[in-house]
């Protein structure tokens, strides 16, 4: 994946082998440069970036980016993750087992209707019973982990699953891992295939061995590493 942005002189290269990171000493630009992500990630329309594949086709990236700030309060279950994973268990419960919940069902039901019998009064009850219904009242959900690394993982994991997303946004993530952390998540990244790019508020000089790194000054200057 190749990622154009007007105001960067430098092509943002996306490959199996590494990960981009962008480190943007001046504010204005950072600050740009996250607010137009995360309009992408919202499914705005942004006309300063643009998105092509290795064959130089062009890229809809609407709602197919995820953009993470806040490390406190990250989102495991959203729309788009509850929506794929209900999806994921209703394709994988055999035919035994949905006769078996069926029957459960069925087995509810009547308990409901002879509550009220004795009132004379009659009940209306679903006949049609949804397996997403059930996931819903279960509040079947994915859990997340005790510590940011190992949530990092997941969040990569979840997209290696599901496939919902085409690219992972992390912004100052380096402020809160070691670089042994870092280089394992890198790893771990590139080897579930999942896109990601990191866009940090400061420099942190030379790149490691799985980074290609963009540096932008304060005066606007760029260095790729």
């Amino acid at each position: 994946m190749k990622i154009n942005i007007d105001y960067i002189d430098n092509e943002i290269i996306i490959t199996d082998d590494t990960i981009f990171n962008i480190e943007i000493e001046n504010k204005t630009y950072f600050y740009r440069l996250i607010s137009e992500f995360n309009a992408i990630a919202n499914g705005e329309l942004v006309e300063n970036i643009n998105f092509v594949d290795k064959y130089n086709n062009e890229l809809t990236l609407l709602n197919r980016i995820d953009l993470y700030i806040d490390y406190f309060n990250i989102d495991f279950n959203s729309k788009k993750v509850i929506n794929s994973l209900y999806k994921m268990l209703k394709n994988n419960l055999n035919e035994e087992n949905k006769i078996k919940i069926n029957n459960y069902y069925s087995k509810i039901k009547n308990i409901l209707s002879k509550t009220f019998i004795d009132y004379n009064l009659s009940l209306v009850i679903n006949d049609e019973f949804d397996l997403e219904m059930l996931f819903k009242m279960l509040k079947v959900s994915i859990k997340n982990k005790d510590n940011l690394f190992d949530n990092l993982l997941l969040l990569i994991d979840i997209n290696s699953i599901f496939n919902i997303n085409e690219l992972l946004v992390f912004i100052n993530l380096k402020q809160y891992l070691t670089n042994e952390e870092l280089k394992e998540f890198y790893k771990y990244s590139l080897y579930n295939n999942v896109k990601i790019i990191l866009i940090d508020s400061q420099s942190y000089g030379t790149a490691n061995e799985y980074e290609k790194k963009l540096i932008i000054d304060n005066n606007l200057d760029e260095f790729l590493l």
